[in-house]
């Protein structure tokens, strides 16, 4: 090393000196140039000139040389360990590589983010379908209302049928408004789930809102589009039921003899239409807790039978109105057990964590077989006022025994009903 720099200040203090590189005999451990020094004549003017030019270049490979000679420099340059050649002849990936198991995580994370209640839906529809709900909902006051027939009463409210005061071209009592006297919040948040979910499961929300006087404190307003007056109660006191109910469901009087197969026909689509609105109701994380007759309206427009009155309702995607161990329920309807979820289950958390975890809360717990036990109760009531001793025997059976999948079946149809033995 002491002699590689005694020939590069030779080199640089002596004219007569010039640098060359040489290819040693035998291999160096460096990857550096051996440098030697050869004696020259002086040189001329144009020489000298020529060597000045080309000084900047050569001062960079001399600086170069020197480094590597003295073992300066990155190990696998100054080494020779070959790792640069290793690396190089590694496969490279353009892009992202499936694989079997990343696959089946994938699949696995999507089934979880759609699953019942629904993760990614549930988000979605909180932070963007919501906001842009707010900004382009009408508003109204109960001052814009004209009130009209008191159509029914009830433990949460009195309904009315009302028409806009500052709307020439309204039908008279388009509308229906509903004074709730408890649960007023959560019903205005269920029917603005429901209208953004499964707007056809219910009646068509239209806007609610919070009034407050001096006489009667704060109080809670509920709009409706109007549908129609009758409820699956009104059609089954009735002693027609249920061919007065064939027209409006079916739209004409199938030309067949009163009987058995005609009854089973009727009741079956009724049923459709209600296992199809639950189905939806129960899809986006809401359990009703208070099927009843009382609470199936049947709409004039799409002839069909729609839910109403959602102030018993629990949200189970974001935890609203769900307490561990208390329950809302008509025991006339309700399941034995009273509650939709176990009581040891903890209480909701925030709105985020809630949606995330709730399709876990869902498959280990079932809430929504509360509503449909509520619903073959009211199978059970349509079809016993001819034959209630052997619906209820059939009923029972299939319900006991844990044979639900059969008990739908025979509800939509694919089984039919017994006519004639309790087996």
């Amino acid at each position: 090393m002491a002699t590689i720099a005694t020939r590069v200040v030779e080199g640089l203090g002596l004219g007569h000196a010039k640098l060359h590189a040489l290819s040693p005999k035998h291999p160096s451990p460096f990857l550096g140039k051996k440098l030697r020094s050869q004696s020259l004549s002086l040189p001329s003017k144009r020489a000298i000139s020529n060597l000045v030019c080309a000084a900047g270049g050569g001062f960079f490979n001399l600086v170069h040389d020197v480094f590597l000679g003295v073992g300066v420099g990155l190990p696998c340059t100054v080494m020779e360990c070959g790792d640069i050649i290793y690396r190089s002849t590694l496969p490279r990936s353009n892009g992202l590589t499936l694989t079997v198991p990343g696959a089946v995580l994938a699949l696995g994370a999507l089934s979880y983010l759609w699953a019942t209640p629904g993760v990614a839906p549930g988000f979605f529809d909180m932070f963007v379908l919501a906001f842009v709900e707010r900004l382009f909902r009408p508003s109204f006051k109960k001052e814009d209302f004209v009130l009209g027939k008191k159509l029914g009463e009830g433990a949460f409210g009195v309904v009315y049928r009302v028409s806009l005061a500052k709307k020439p071209g309204a039908k008279e009592g388009d509308l229906v408004l509903k004074k709730a006297t408890e649960y007023g919040a959560v019903e205005i948040w269920m029917n603005e789930r429901v209208r953004r979910a499964c707007a056809n499961s219910c009646a068509y929300f239209v806007y609610g809102f919070l009034e407050s006087s001096a006489k009667k404190g704060s109080e809670y307003w509920l709009l409706w589009r109007y549908e129609g007056e009758s409820t699956l109660t009104d059609l089954m006191l009735s002693k027609e039921f249920p061919y007065n109910v064939e027209s409006m469901i079916l739209g004409e009087v199938p030309d067949m003899p009163k009987g058995l197969e005609r009854e089973n026909k009727i009741i079956q689509t009724i049923m459709r239409q209600l296992l199809f609105a639950l189905d939806s109701l129960h899809s986006t994380g809401i359990v009703h807790r208070d099927i009843k007759p009382q609470n199936i309206l049947f709409s004039e427009g799409s002839r069909t039978f729609k839910i109403i009155d959602l102030g018993a309702a629990a949200d189970l995607r974001v935890g609203i109105n769900y307490i561990p161990k208390e329950f809302l329920l008509d025991p006339r309807y309700a399941a034995p057990e009273q509650y939709i979820m176990s009581t040891q289950t903890p209480s909701a958390p925030s709105a985020p964590v809630a949606t995330a975890l709730s399709p876990v809360l869902w498959q280990l717990n079932l809430p929504d077989r509360f509503d449909i036990y509520s619903a073959g109760l009211i199978f059970l009531q349509m079809v016993s006022k001819k034959y209630w001793y052997v619906a209820y025997c059939y009923y029972f059976y299939l319900f006991i025994f844990g044979k639900e999948t059969q008990l739908l079946n025979m509800i939509l149809g694919i089984l039919p009903r017994p006519a004639t033995s309790c087996t």
